[in-house]
């Protein structure tokens, strides 16, 4: 068992410095072909491995569970950047907040995955710690504050609800990753899904003349329309290519251990640590890359992350 927290501790770890170079890529790449080139790419990866080690499998059990993980996977991702076309970006990205809480419920739905009451205490805390940490910038100065907070952006803001629906989609997608790979396994899964959701992505950009915020607002957490410099310009930055190469690697890796620590583990537990090491590693990497302050939020908020993960392993 601990072998499997060392695991998710790694994958979190990943996905936090895939991050980073994402943010990078953002200023550099318009939003809808950088994931494409990213999905493709890890596709690339894992062909050119599973080819090598003989791992590459396929039978017709995978279809519907993998139809299934990158169709809600990839109309979340769609329903995000329509909440963030149409609403601040401060008020709707703290109810991602949700998703490990949904995962957990899916998880005990669909796989019969259940926590123990202890657990899911801590997810309970997690989610909590998750919300602080994300409103401290908007002057909340209670935890009554920060519920009226949610509840005023939840009712005026419609992003907020596309939020909560992409949550959901995610988390409902996340069970039938663990259905695919009892047809085949973690790589050939990564393989396919990066293939299917890179399809999905292409076409979206075929027709985002026709949707305005296809190819300016997809995925653009960090990036502003007059940030972006046009694709032809992409040739002329020699260090976006070694970026681009470099978030592909984290990609592929940390898509390849998380399918594994999915056949392994609870996926709700998969989930919430990664969640946890995310935040707490976000907030180590504000404090001593970039001097942001640690106020009484953040302090409190990494308090009850190390409360909610050791209720969690329980």
């Amino acid at each position: 068992m601990n072998n499997t927290f060392y695991l998710i501790g790694i994958i979190g770890c990943l996905w936090v410095a895939y991050d980073f170079v994402r943010k990078i890529l953002l200023k550099r790449i318009k939003p809808l072909p950088l994931v494409i080139f990213l999905e493709f790419g890890q596709a690339a990866v894992y062909l050119s491995y599973g080819y090598l080690s003989q791992q590459l499998t396929y039978n017709h059990g995978y279809i519907f569970p993998g139809l299934m993980t990158a169709g809600f996977a990839s109309i979340g991702t769609f329903l995000l950047t329509k909440a963030i076309s149409i609403s601040p970006l401060s008020s709707v990205i703290p109810f991602l907040s949700f998703l490990p809480f949904f995962t957990v419920i899916f998880g005990s739905l669909i796989l019969k995955e259940n926590l123990s009451l202890i657990q899911f205490s801590g997810l309970i805390l997690l989610v909590l710690a998750s919300l602080i940490i994300n409103y401290q910038g908007k002057k909340v100065n209670s935890i009554l504050g920060l519920f009226q907070t949610l509840y005023q952006d939840l009712t005026h803001e419609k992003g907020c609800v596309l939020v909560i629906i992409t949550s959901l989609l995610w988390a409902f997608a996340i069970p039938f990753d663990k259905l695919a790979m009892q047809a085949t396994n973690p790589i050939s899964h990564a393989l396919y899904h990066a293939l299917l959701c890179g399809t999905i992505f292409s076409i979206a950009r075929f027709f985002s003349k026709t949707c305005p915020w296809g190819s300016t607002k997809f995925l653009a957490v960090e990036l502003q329309d007059n940030e972006s410099p046009s694709n032809k310009e992409f040739h002329k930055m020699p260090s976006t290519y070694w970026f681009l190469l470099l978030g592909i690697i984290n990609a592929s890796f940390a898509m390849v251990l998380q399918f594994m620590a999915y056949q392994i583990s609870y996926i709700g537990l998969v989930e919430a640590g990664k969640r946890a090491v995310s935040l707490v590693s976000n907030l180590f990497i504000g404090a001593l890359i970039f001097k942001e302050p640690v106020n009484k939020f953040k302090f409190l908020g990494t308090v009850l992350i190390l409360i909610a993960t050791i209720l969690i392993l329980n």
